[in-house]
């Protein structure tokens, strides 16, 4: 057995133990040495050159993430201009957003529009694809609508993310460590174990903790921190030369005291700023003390294993992946951030259970003619509720409550198939078609009513049982044209059409369960790839335009008492924009990279939304002056409602961008290397 030694010195100062006769110690093998490392992705379902894949698509090695301390797939932006992440209240309600584009909705009944991939595996679901980064290998940024060959509803965009493969003929230890202010620690271990001469066993262990840094002087404790746990294991047998078998087990524990806020700003005439005073805090941008009287925390459970199979026929190469996964997450918050009881309890829970098979078959890469087509089924079970109680400020006797609770089980099956073709002409042009058909059902079944320990029920809410379905199919697709003026200089055009499934509101007031109708995203898109100064320079880049029909929005409803998040269709909205990267090697050793995004993601037609509080209203029957002015369209007493057009979606920045230098040189028999980056986000 060997073992990797790694050093970890200030901010980023690492080292191996390596061969110093692999450094080139003349000019022309210098040259050769400087020349950038090809990057093979999976972008279309087949191994493939990042600069010859005509699409969006970002990828960055496991080395990479490492040196630039990412960790979780929340911190991707950092890496990849174009993703953000939004937080929330809980994991039912964060996501991660492409091109400004994402789904942030507290529903069970909602899909995310980014959808991330593990190891060939889509998770159906916000939170169970928010992991630690953990041995691995790369991760594909692929932005635009992906979901015609990856499982299904990725209407934004993916993120591919692919685990280290176990090594065959190999036992090796490797031992990392990390530590940061706030008591931040990041532990890993990963052991390579040869099975013989044709299996591997490959098992990864990791622990990622940090203390909080908001006080919360009510509860005498700190709110933001987490304890993460990942195991991994992945069994590789190569059964004979054209036969490979791999077995995959994980699981992952998060525990976090989260997600908290603190007062920005607290009028002193108001209840709320009244209450901050007196508890001696100061709301402002920097305050980072609360008084919630009721506990907040975030705890999930996840796990899960499959088998996929490799047969290469010669004339093709005959994938299976058969997976079933299991996250469960628990969580509550105090909305009102103070020791009065307004909602202390605002708890939810999930636990989901999804199978997935898909079968595929490639053709060999390198032909004039390469296809794929392929099958996809999924079954989704999501059973979870929430539970609602306080005083919601209303004049009861003392220590009586409100409450309400939600029992749901939803179902989603899913049933697709799927293909691409490509051929290339004269050698320089090839013409690329792909479509997914595709049939879903959604279904749920809601139990609603008052909440234990409470002396009466929620206002306004409806008690009883309610159930409804839902089935859509549609076929989505994409035309490209490709063209190599060189064999190191490409230029690509597509247009494609995307879908997302149907969704569901789930907080009703009455019995009848109201659906969201399926996103439908179509994009229009122009890139180049270019490899230049004999290989040294790698410099890309996209301009785009993506409209969304009946995006799927949270928008906040103060017509109804209590008030209430509601999911509801966005008529049209629409991210446009351009994004570059580079990477260069310009002398031995010495590495620069970078990438930006300049985005503009807006609601193009969103009408009648719920107004905001204290929003200009106007008397019934009287005509608008501004298209910000709240008018009642119904009745004279019916609810006031706006309008979003123009509005820019949350946590979608303008523009962002990051840049990295990296030197590295042999000290004996160490590699000693360090790395200075810097991010912006607007």
């Amino acid at each position: 057995m060997t073992m990797r030694r790694r050093l970890l010195a200030g901010a980023a100062l690492t080292a191996c133990a390596v061969a110093p006769a692999a450094w080139a110690q003349d000019g022309s093998a210098a040259a050769e040495t400087r020349r950038i490392e090809t990057v093979v992705v999976t972008a279309q379902k087949r191994e493939e050159n990042l600069q010859d894949v005509p699409l969006a698509v970002s990828a960055v090695t496991g080395e990479t993430l490492v040196a630039q301390g990412v960790r979780s797939v929340q911190d991707l932006s950092v890496i990849s201009p174009s993703v953000s992440y939004g937080s929330s209240a809980n994991t039912r309600g964060e996501g991660l957003q492409v091109r400004g584009v994402g789904t942030q909705i507290f529903g069970d009944g909602v899909e995310q529009s980014v959808g991330v991939v593990i190891d060939g595996v889509p998770m159906g679901r916000n939170g169970m694809g928010i992991r630690d980064l953990v041995d691995v290998a790369q991760v594909e940024v692929l932005r635009g609508p992906q979901g015609m060959l990856f499982g299904k509803n990725a209407s934004a965009g993916l993120i591919n993310v692919t685990t280290r493969l176990p090594e065959l003929e190999t036992n090796s230890l490797d031992l990392r460590a990390s530590f940061a202010t706030l008591n931040e620690q990041k532990l890993s271990a990963t052991a390579n174990l040869a099975l013989g001469d044709s299996a591997a066993l490959r098992v990864t262990a990791s622990s990622n903790s940090r203390d909080g840094y908001i006080r919360n002087i009510q509860r005498n404790e700190d709110l933001g921190g987490y304890d993460n746990t990942n195991l991994r294991a992945r069994l590789l047998w190569e059964a004979t030369e054209d036969l490979r078998i791999l077995l995959n087990l994980d699981y992952a524990n998060s525990n976090a005291a989260c997600c908290t806020w603190t007062a920005r700003s607290a009028p002193p005439t108001t209840p709320f700023g009244a209450l901050n005073a007196a508890a001696g805090i100061v709301p402002g941008p920097k305050n980072l003390r609360n008084a919630a009287g009721a506990r907040f925390f975030q705890d999930q459970d996840n796990w899960g294993t499959s088998l996929q199979a490799d047969w290469d026929l010669g004339w093709g190469v005959l994938t299976g992946i058969a997976a079933y996964s299991y996250w469960f997450a628990t969580d509550n918050n105090d909305p009102d951030i103070l020791p009065t009881n307004v909602l202390d309890r605002n708890a939810g829970d999930s636990t989901v259970r999804q199978g997935t098979l898909e079968v595929r078959l490639t053709s060999p890469g390198g032909q004039p003619l390469e296809w794929t087509v392929g099958l996809f089924a999924l079954n989704m079970t999501n059973k979870g509720g929430n539970t609602q109680a306080g005083t919601l400020g209303l004049a009861l006797p003392p220590g009586a409550t409100v409450g309400a609770t939600r029992r749901s089980t939803t179902e989603n099956e899913s049933r697709a198939i799927f293909g691409q073709i490509g051929y290339t002409f004269f050698e320089k042009l090839k013409l690329i078609a792909g479509g997914r058909y595709s049939d879903e059902d959604l279904s749920v079944d809601y139990v609603n009513g008052q909440a234990s320990g409470t002396t009466a029920p929620f206002p306004g809410r409806f008690n009883g049982v309610a159930r409804a379905s839902r089935g859509e199919t549609n076929f989505s697709w994409r035309l490209t044209a490709q063209y190599d003026f060189t064999p190191d200089i490409m230029a690509y055009a597509t247009v494609a059409e995307g879908y997302k499934g149907p969704a569901y509101d789930q907080q009703p007031v009455s019995s009848q369960i109201v659906f969201a109708n399926p996103e439908i995203p179509t994009t229009i898109e122009a890139g180049w790839r270019t490899t230049l100064f004999d290989g040294s320079t790698i410099f890309n880049g996209a301009v785009f335009q993506t409209t969304f029909e009946n995006f799927q929005a949270q928008v906040f409803d103060q017509n109804v008492f209590p008030s209430r998040f509601v999911t509801a269709n966005a008529g049209e909205l629409e991210t446009k924009g351009v994004e570059l990267e580079f990477q260069s090697e310009p002398v031995e050793g010495q590495t620069l990279s970078g990438n930006a995004a300049w985005i503009d993601a807006k609601y193009t037609d969103f009408k009648n939304v719920a107004c905001y509080a204290g929003q200009p209203q106007l008397p019934f029957g009287t005509p608008r002056t501004s298209p910000r002015q709240c008018i009642r369209i119904i009745s004279a007493t019916g609810p006031f409602v706006t309008t979003a057009d123009g509005n820019r979606l949350t946590n979608a920045p303008e523009f962002s961008a990051n840049v990295s230098a990296a030197y590295e040189r042999p000290v004996g028999a160490f590699i000693a290397s360090g790395r200075i980056s810097y991010a912006w986000m607007g």
